[in-house]
């Protein structure tokens, strides 16, 4: 057999078309974790990271603090996960980001899981890998300590939970499930969570013409369980802390959201373009619009009930984020796998026509395998890239792989020569990992704040106490910057203590100051910070 032979690549050799597309994951796996540490801390990472850090040193899993200070924000659930990661794989980045790309790689899995079972398997490959590969979530949101693709998977299983214990008739099942998982998220981002199931248990029995199972001992028991667990998470938290102000807060993260958030304009706007955004953001599966306007292939979709279920969930539920001008693409993260898995499914009835929809798809992917191939072997003589000398001798192999799978997309046909289009993708992400992630560590803005925490922790050691004197709100921080939060952050991953805020001078102790108000003091360590000029000093 020569080299390049695909004949044992044909699409009918279901065996061999398992074992590449089982390749294929193990390689997405290795893509999801290699090099998640190297990226400095940035955006909401460090506040994130700052929540968990904290829990374990205040030993305090209810109310989450920020440099020691109450912060009324999300729920504990996302900051228990980090710390527990945190527990486990030590106090470092990588310990913050897994939980994230965990939960990506969990709802693939499931995605996959709920295809194979109510379509069939190749299919369920096909759409759970193609939702693995979307490039918003790939490329860019699994790699942070965000909270947003965790939140995503519990609401995808309270959803998925519905259709599939309906199927089956097991209707405690059914409540239960669905409402535990909401709970957890209703812990995880709070009150909205239990948007989802409402409009999702709505619509889905309207369609069946099976309302009157709300009113089953069933889910009126199911209903008070998660009420019950609502009660008991509140109770708890007022015996710490004020529970008024803190629902009040958490009430005031879901309203700035909605429709009544924004002026005329802007929901005009919002209206226009997040559908288009949402639609952008799904790539490559948004070129399988291509695909869907055949008569015949809507058809298919009806006769498939858990695509049906799809389409109820997405429309009912979508619908309440496209007149919410508040609202980011990144709440909408739970309908990635329900959007790609209904726009999977008329691409897969089609696998083996061969028209011009199939062409044009894939003749852009090999003009962009190409161009990727030419960076691979380019990247080595660009002098942005020199100050990592290894990339002269990896980068060539990453090139050749490419031209591998180049070769392959070229002579195979169908289902295969999609998995060669994601087996792409997954070679670009690690290349990124490759590339991408060192020079990020080495000339992000972000970048400074962890040689800032070094530097300050070589002078005050893990011994005396750290504060950060500022005597206005933690939301303002505007003589003490946010992205003091970042150095911070590194800070208490180094000294395993609590960088405190304070308004006070009293206590001995290192202070970080805003220069400014040095009052004559002596400076141990200068830096500056969004312009910022602040400084560390020591009070006995």
């Amino acid at each position: 057999m020569k080299f390049f032979d695909t004949g044992f690549l044909q699409p009918t050799n279901t065996k061999n078309i398992y074992w590449l597309s089982f390749l294929i994951l193990i390689l997405y796996t290795v893509s999801l974790f290699y090099n998640l540490h190297l990226a400095p801390l940035h955006t909401e990472e460090p506040r994130r990271a700052l929540v968990a850090l904290e829990m374990l040193f205040n030993e305090n899993f209810v109310v989450t603090t920020i440099l020691n200070e109450t912060f009324y924000d999300h729920p504990p659930l996302w900051n228990i996960i980090l710390a527990g990661s945190v527990k486990i794989f030590g106090y470092n980045t990588f310990a913050l980001r897994f939980p994230s790309a965990f939960s990506f790689l969990l709802t693939g899995i499931l995605t996959f899981y709920m295809a194979k079972k109510y379509v069939g398997p190749k299919f369920a490959i096909l759409s759970a890998l193609y939702y693995l590969v979307c490039a918003d979530l790939y490329f860019y949101f699994c790699v942070t300590a965000e909270i947003d693709i965790f939140y995503s998977l519990l609401v995808v299983l309270s959803v998925f939970s519905i259709f599939h214990f309906y199927q089956q008739k097991r209707f405690l099942l059914l409540f239960g499930c669905s409402y535990f998982f909401i709970t957890l998220a209703f812990l995880t981002k709070g009150f909205a969570s239990f948007a989802f199931i409402i409009i999702t248990l709505g619509a889905y029995l309207l369609y069946k013409k099976d309302l009157k199972r709300l009113f089953s001992w069933r889910h009126i028991f199911s209903v008070t369980l998660a009420a019950a667990a609502v009660y008991f998470y509140f109770y708890t938290y007022a015996s710490y802390e004020d529970l008024q102000q803190y629902i009040t807060k958490m009430w005031g993260l879901t309203h700035q959201r909605t429709l009544l958030s924004d002026r005329f304009s802007g929901i005009i706007k919002h209206l226009f373009f997040f559908p288009l955004n949402f639609i952008a953001v799904i790539f490559p599966a948004t070129l399988f619009l291509l695909f869907i306007w055949k008569k015949e292939q809507l058809q298919k979709i009806k006769n498939q009930p858990y695509l049906i279920f799809l389409v109820i969930t997405f429309l009912a539920n979508f619908l309440v984020y496209w007149i919410s001008p508040g609202a980011r693409i990144r709440y909408t993260y739970m309908f990635f796998p329900i959007v790609i898995t209904i726009l999977t499914y008329p691409l897969f009835l089609q696998l083996e026509e061969k028209n011009w929809m199939h062409k044009a798809y894939h003749t852009f992917f090999k003009v962009i395998i190409t161009i990727a191939l030419i960076a691979c072997f380019a990247i080595p003589f660009i002098g942005y890239f020199s100050i990592l000398p290894h990339l002269k001798f990896t980068m060539p192999l990453f090139g050749l792989l490419l031209l591998i799978i180049w070769i392959y997309h070229h002579k195979t046909i169908g289902y295969v020569k999609h998995l060669f289009v994601i087996g792409f993708i997954v070679v670009c992400r690690l290349a990124f990992d490759h590339v991408a992630l060192p020079l990020k560590s080495l000339t992000s803005s972000s970048a400074p704040h962890q040689v800032y925490a070094n530097e300050i922790y070589e002078i005050i050691g893990n011994e005396a106490p750290l504060y950060i004197f500022t005597q206005e709100d933690l939301r303002t921080h505007i003589q003490t910057p946010f992205k003091l939060y970042e150095t911070a952050a590194y800070l208490e991953m180094s000294r395993k203590a609590i960088v405190s805020k304070t308004d006070q001078c009293e206590l001995p102790g290192y202070y970080i100051f805003n220069q400014q108000n040095l009052e004559g003091r002596k400076s141990l360590y200068n830096f500056t910070i969004s312009k910022v000029d602040l400084a560390l000093v020591r009070i006995d």
